[in-house]
């Protein structure tokens, strides 16, 4: 998955802070630690403090600091249910943790005073779609108009949330970031979609882990900034359709643990501007069919691992992209996989190639594209993929073995010759002859067989023709 380097570092920021006093005996009955790591930038740490509830006021430094600064605040592991209002919060860039809480209810106004919140973990708690409401994010009351704050991350993942309220991210125009992973949603429903859709600076949406098996068609529509998408561990039977909808912004899909039985041709259609696709751990799926990844003329690094019963990829799966060719990374570990066509991809065109943990039968095929073709310099140096069989070479590494009887995979052809009489043999000429003879002969005979049977059908078998008289003339009736 890929998220822009600040984020990163705000996200280990997080981890860090959150777990260096876990090892401290005294940590649980310790005020909260600040640290200042410039004027710019404050870490305040309240996590594992057994806090159960907001406090009215923030240590005196951090109303010292710039308000150009960045600030982190995280109760991390605390008790805390009920999320009130916060106090007001220098700082032009604020990251707040309420991760793994017991939070069951968020008041109305409660980021109201930090005018300059971007990033809201709400992540491991008990919240319901029920208690989330626009009121929850409205900014400063001005001229009679709820002012709109500048969240850019929200983290609902691992709660008890089954649908969104439609009007949920009225006043958070620039959210960028939204993860619902891990929470019960079964079913992406009509106000839910609204919801979503409705976040149209979008450029992240987690999915996974929600139970969903189909999206609608409409649902990612008006998204034309997204670019990541993560729909692993539900129970999608095919690739949802509606991801054509952000074919021309998504760049990062993850696929992950669905009960797909095939990849074909249909799969991924739309998605022209994909950049890193992964499809692991569908224990289902046991084929790749022709042309599969077709649309994905910008594909950069092809993750096809762990998929256990994944025995056939066919030859086509990259039918029209040989001349085009973008893939730099391609990883086929801990499949099914015991054979692979040649010419399935541009091998020497690789930066990166994985194999491991497969049953590969080492023949002439594999030796081909190991050696002819320089798949073999493409592997990590311990990540080399050994043989399965056939048993003389089980064990051996599959970039040491050498088939005496394969060819020697020359791709020439010799000219074709042209035709003439001078061409002919002797032998050649008699055979023709009696060829023809043998032909007339059969002719003949068939012939005279025919004329004889109907010959004897006219004079014994076929009836003759009736004979009228006059019974008043004839002298016989007398």
């Amino acid at each position: 998955m890929y998220f822009p380097r600040r984020y990163k570092v705000l996200m280990i920021l997080c981890v860090l802070v959150s777990s260096s006093r876990a090892q401290e005996p005294d940590a649980e009955s310790a005020p909260c630690d600040i640290t200042i790591h410039d004027p710019n930038n404050l870490t305040l740490n309240c996590s594992r403090r057994n806090i159960d509830e907001i406090p009215d006021k923030w240590p005196e430094q951090i109303n010292n600091l710039d308000k150009d600064g960045d600030v982190l605040i995280t109760f991390f592991n605390n008790t805390i249910s009920n999320v009130s209002q916060l106090p007001a919060v220098l700082g032009r860039r604020v990251a707040i943790s309420f991760k793994s809480n017991e939070v069951v209810d968020i008041e109305d106004d409660a980021f109201r005073k930090i005018e300059g919140l971007v990033y809201l973990d709400l992540s491991n708690n008990y919240i319901t779609g029920e208690v989330l409401r626009s009121e929850i994010f409205q900014g400063r009351y001005i001229d009679g108009i709820y002012a709109k704050i500048p969240l850019e991350t929200l983290n609902l993942g691992y709660n008890d949330i089954h649908s969104l309220d439609r009007y949920l991210f009225q006043y958070t125009p620039h959210l960028t970031r939204l993860y619902l992973n891990n929470n019960p949603i079964e079913i992406l429903d009509h106000v839910t979609t609204l919801a979503i859709t409705s976040a149209t600076n979008l450029e992240v949406l987690d999915l996974s882990k929600t139970d969903i098996d189909h999206i609608p068609l409409d649902a990612f529509r008006g998204l034309s900034k997204l670019q990541q998408v993560d729909l692993s561990d539900n129970n999608f039977v095919t690739v949802p359709e509606s991801l054509s909808l952000v074919g021309e912004s998504l760049q990062y899909l993850t696929f992950n643990n669905n009960p797909i039985v095939e990849l074909n041709d249909d799969s991924f259609i739309g998605l022209t501007n994909l950049i890193e696709l992964e499809v692991g751990e569908n224990d289902y799926l046991n084929e790749v069919k022709r042309s599969t990844f077709s649309p994905l003329k910008n594909l950069r690094v092809l993750h096809l691992c762990h998929n256990r019963n994944l025995r056939y990829i066919s030859h086509n799966a990259f039918r029209g992209l040989k001349d085009k060719w973008t893939l730099k990374e391609v990883y086929l570990d801990d499949n099914n996989l015991s054979e692979l066509s040649p010419d399935l991809m541009p091998w020497k065109r690789l930066e990166i190639l994985g194999m491991t943990g497969n049953n590969w039968l080492c023949n002439c095929d594999l030796a081909n594209i190991v050696t002819k073709q320089g798949a073999g310099t493409r592997f990590k140096s311990d990540e080399i993929p050994f043989c399965a069989a056939p048993m003389r070479l089980s064990g051996a590494y599959i970039t040491n073995i050498t088939l005496t009887y394969c060819p020697t995979f020359d791709t020439t052809f010799a000219p074709k010759k042209s035709f003439s009489l001078s061409n002919l043999k002797p032998k050649h000429i008699l055979w023709s002859i009696l060829g023809v003879a043998s032909v007339a002969c059969l002719g003949m005979l068939l012939g005279l067989l025919v004329n004889t049977i109907k010959s004897v059908y006219n004079k014994r078998i076929r009836s003759q023709p009736i004979r009228y008289i006059n019974i008043t003339s004839d002298s016989s009736f007398a």
